[in-house]
């Protein structure tokens, strides 16, 4: 840091000190107020640990909510404990768990020093605003706490700030602290905190229902964090694919309106796979990384980084012609090929490359589409001309323009006249799919709710249901009226008001259904009033909702029953424990309550999700889940507020009821933050969904037609092959088959049994280096004939080494020659030290060869075959393997040999007396000798 910034957060370390120690002035604190230190530092350590990480490395934490009611509680000297303590705690936290958080040795101090000067400045404000406000004849203590809070927000955000602009180098614009969308939830927090002090004044118990909209304010900020991370790659720190598509899209549209030039860098790593199988893909990560920071270190910060799949990466340059487009790229492909990166699993530093095109709008393209393939095609004609080098559009010859070639523009990448129609034709969210509306428990309403299908039997059912509600609802209406006492009318009717209120206050959810917080009220009036005031009040709720929502009649009562049956379930849970609604009865009616709105959530939520289920004919566990499964925090904290709206009206009538509004309304503003700040996110999930199907259909397709078409190379390869010897046609094939069953047999996972069956199709390969002559000599070889036969395995062990796709097969065939008794070839391996895949290839290879004539001898009947098979296992092959090959034969019969040549022979005019001197040499020397040769010459 410059000089400046450490001189400037010295003096706010000695202005807090100066401030502290003014404060220790005074007396010593009495008992009672230690006792408030302890509980408010208790609970401010807990609450600082849940930090709300926000964009441009800010943080907010629900603790300035009991730090700024110890400003208001506290005398100035314990309030600077308060600041100290938790902050001390929460850095020996990170001190023990080794976290890079709270690193540098000033962090810590300069956030409590600009606490504790935030702090006593706003007590000292908030004193004079009282003293002011006396003198004049109109006290306002709300007032002189708001404007304490604010000087408290605005000051500490200055300081903040003042502390980023000197350190970092940046503006106060860049900072961001001073914006209204980072100074309002800490504003917020602290007139919760004034809440808190009010209800601690009266009685510490009453706290308890303010912090019930802590978690949902917790959860509102964190979104803009989880938003970013949404739209982030997480191993290079660039965009991810799909939010770079998106800006790429805008920033392309803005370049075109205002005829402004605009560049786009497509790089990818050269021979990333090579890195990833040298040195593992832990490795490959590391290198991503290091790319990623290297990327985003050299482009300018308003320049639009992202990475595709693998090691691709796109730069997209605002403002920028061909020439500067080139430039940069140069700096960045040099910044790469100097660069060193460490990983584990190498004792030296890797090094990477990267190959770059340069395409630029209007010169090389007119769309998107164009522009991507434009630069698409600069990088491969990069790779072409030796990797590691910048290529521009321009440069690229004539025949790989365009015009010339036939391209798959990348299903990540669409025109952005495609992107906007999506976005246009892409239906809302609405998870119910109905026309009418229905109110859902009494604070969630869905009016969006699928009409009941056509089929007759469904509509019987639901009618059945409804009616059954409904019915239910009046038996329990009219019992409660039956059995009720005197009415607290008064009670009613506030509480009714207080519902109608909040259902005009309602939140719109994510398009298709309504949050409103009138189940606290309905809890509260369950109390006070029983039965027949939980009726008027879930009468004037859907009163509300009909007004607004016009849904169907049936609708309306089914709601106002349901609204009846959760609300019956306080109502008898109060009148089982049979204690007074007080204060001192708090730890027993806490534990009654929360179990018994948990039964009110439940019974609700049940109705709601089953009468879904019957219209949309879905499942009442899945319509549940997706619709209802996330409200079971906000119920339980909205029961405990009716709780003590109750316990406030017994306890101080009225006034206490509107006091305690004041968290209703709270955890109504912590519901509309978390909704506004979801909904967009939600949509976007929704598209992202819809998008990741279709791209995962189109993947899934790509690879089936990958597959299919791998497959047909490999048998074109084995036929190619074969053909060099028309007594061998199919015997590769038929290798691959044997392989493949004993992989299976043996259990083997899925990709060692494509290893397998591919390298039974290559594992002749090597004999495309060998003679004609040789390969079809009818005779016995000579021994320099056999010496060069045998090194058909590592011919083609080397021509798969060459190949990248097929170097993991190269072991299997260079090594499939190798006897279990270490006599074979090429290096005499023996045991489990020959490869498996090659011990199995072994077995494979020798019974196909013994099966099926070839020049040299005629192929052996299968028996012959399985007893040449028994006597060389632990010889020439693995006990195991031949065990397991017998053993599939034996299930599947003897059928299963077969001669591979034998339709081919039948086809190709051969010497006759070849045939006749195999037979007669076969019926002479008996089923060992004539299985010698084939072993000993064919098996190569």
């Amino acid at each position: 840091m410059s000089k400046l910034a450490w001189a400037y957060i010295w003096g706010v370390f000695v202005l807090a000190a100066a401030l502290s120690w003014s404060a220790w002035q005074a007396g010593p604190p009495l008992v009672a107020q230690l006792v408030m230190l302890a509980i408010l530092v208790a609970i401010t350590t807990v609450s600082h640990l849940f930090e709300a990480e926000a964009p441009n490395r800010q943080s907010y934490y629900p603790s300035m909510i009991f730090l700024f009611a110890g400003v208001l509680l506290l005398p100035p000297a314990l309030f600077v404990l308060l600041a100290i303590l938790p902050h001390l705690i929460e850095w020996a936290k990170e001190r023990l768990l080794r976290s890079a958080h709270l690193r540098a040795w000033y962090i810590q101090p300069f956030n409590i020093s600009t606490h504790i000067i935030a702090g006593i400045t706003a007590r000292q404000l908030h004193g004079q605003l009282l003293v002011y406000t006396d003198m004049t004849g109109a006290a306002s203590p709300m007032l002189a706490a708001t404007l304490a809070a604010l000087a408290y927000v605005l000051l500490n955000h200055v300081l903040v700030g003042l502390a980023l602009v000197l350190a970092r180098g940046i503006s106060w614009q860049e900072s961001r602290v001073l914006e209204v969308e980072h100074l309002l939830p800490d504003f917020i927090n602290l007139c919760l905190g004034y809440i808190v002090a009010v209800f601690w004044a009266l009685n510490p118990w009453l706290i308890l229902p303010v912090l019930s909209p802590i978690v949902l304010i917790y959860r509102a900020l964190t979104v803009p964090q989880l938003k970013r991370e949404a739209q982030t790659d997480t191993k290079t720190g660039l965009l991810n694919a799909r939010y770079f598509n998106k800006v790429f899209f805008d920033e392309f549209d803005r370049a075109q309106r205002f005829e402004r030039p605009l560049a786009l860098l497509v790089a990818d790593i050269d021979l990333m796979r090579n890195i990833n199988n040298t040195y593992g893909h832990l490795a490959g990560d590391a290198v991503l990384a290091g790319i990623g920071q290297i990327i985003r270190t050299t482009i300018r910060k308003y320049d639009i980084a992202g990475r595709f799949g693998g090691e691709e990466f796109c730069i997209v340059l605002p403002e920028v012609g061909p020439a500067a487009a080139r430039d940069l790229a140069e700096r960045l492909r040099a910044a790469i090929d100097a660069a060193a990166f460490s990983v584990s699993t190498s004792p030296t530093p890797i090094h990477a490359t990267l190959s770059i095109g340069v395409a630029c709008l209007p010169q090389d393209a007119s769309s998107t589409t164009d522009l991507i393939h434009a630069a698409d095609v600069a990088v491969y004609q990069a790779k072409l001309a030796g990797r590691n080098r910048v290529v521009y559009t321009a440069d690229v010859p004539h025949s790989l323009t365009i015009e010339q070639m036939q391209h798959d523009t990348r299903g990540v990448y669409a025109p952005a006249t495609e992107h906007a129609e999506l976005a246009a034709a892409e239906p809302p969210i609405q998870p119910l799919t109905t026309a009418e509306p229905l109110v859902a428990p009494a604070h969630v309403q869905a009016h969006h709710m699928a009409t009941p299908p056509p089929d007759a039997a469904n509509r019987r059912r639901l009618a059945l249901f409804v009616s059954g509600v409904v019915a239910a609802g009046i038996g329990v209406a009219t019992w409660g009226l039956l059995r009720a006492g005197p009415l607290d009318l008064p009670a009613i009717f506030l509480l009714t008001v207080l519902a109608l209120v909040a259902e005009l206050l309602q939140i719109n959810v994510y398009d298709d259904t309504t949050f409103s917080v009138s189940v606290a009220l309905v809890f509260a009036v369950a109390l006070i009033a029983g039965i027949p005031g939980v009726m008027v009040v879930s009468t004037a709720i859907v009163l509300v909702h009909y007004l607004l929502r016009r849904p169907a009649p049936y609708k309306t009562a089914f709601n106002w029953a349901t609204h009846m049956l959760g609300g019956t379930v306080p109502v008898f849970a109060f009148h089982m424990v049979n204690v007074p609604l007080t204060i001192t009865s708090l730890p027993v009616l806490i534990v009654t309550m929360s179990v018994a709105g948990a039964a009110h959530y439940m019974i609700e939520s049940g109705l709601f999700a089953t009468f879904m289920s019957l219209a949309n004919g879905t499942r009442p566990h899945v319509q549940w889940r997706e619709q209802f499964g996330w409200l079971g925090g906000h119920y339980l904290a909205l029961c405990v507020m009716g709780l003590f709206l109750g316990i406030a009206y017994a306890s101080m009538g009225v006034v206490g009821v509107l006091v305690f509004t004041l968290p209703v309304l709270m955890m109504r503003f912590a519901q509309k933050q978390y909704t506004e700040r979801t909904a967009g996110s939600m949509r976007e999930l929704k598209r992202m969904n819809q998008e990741l199907q279709r791209a995962n259909a189109e993947i899934a397709s790509a690879s089936q037609s990958i597959h299919q078409l791998n497959d047909e190379l490999f048998l074109t390869l084995a036929k190619i092959i074969d053909a060099r010897d028309p007594y061998a046609s199919g015997h590769a094939g038929k290798v691959a088959d044997y392989a493949l069953l004993i992989a299976r047999e043996l259990n083997m996972s899925l990709d060692q049994q494509n290893h397998v069956f591919q390298a039974g199709l290559l594992h002749d390969i090597g004999k495309l280096g060998i003679p004609e002559e040789i390969l079809n000599k009818p005779g016995k070889l000579s021994t320099d004939e056999y010496t060069q036969i045998k090194t058909h395995s590592v011919l083609g062990a080397e021509f798969l080494e060459a190949c990248q796709g097929l170097r993991h097969l190269a072991p299997f065939v260079r090594y499939h020659h190798e006897r279990w008794d270490g006599a074979g070839y090429p290096e005499g391996l023996s045991g489990e030290a020959i490869p498996l895949l090659a011990r199995i290839l072994n077995v494979c290879d020798s019974v196909e060869a013994m099966a099926s004539d070839r020049p040299y001898h005629k192929g052996m009947v299968p028996d012959h075959v399985l007893i040449e098979v028994r006597q060389q296992s632990g010889k020439q092959f693995d006990p195991l393997i031949a065990a397991t090959f017998l053993r599939i034969v034996e299930r599947e019969g003897v059928q299963l040999i077969t001669n591979s040549a034998h339709e081919i022979a039948r086809k190709v005019r051969a010497p006759q007396a070849a045939p006749a001197d195999l037979q007669r040499s076969a019926r002479s020397a008996g089923p060992a000798a004539a299985v010698r040769e084939p072993l000993e010459r064919m098996a190569v």
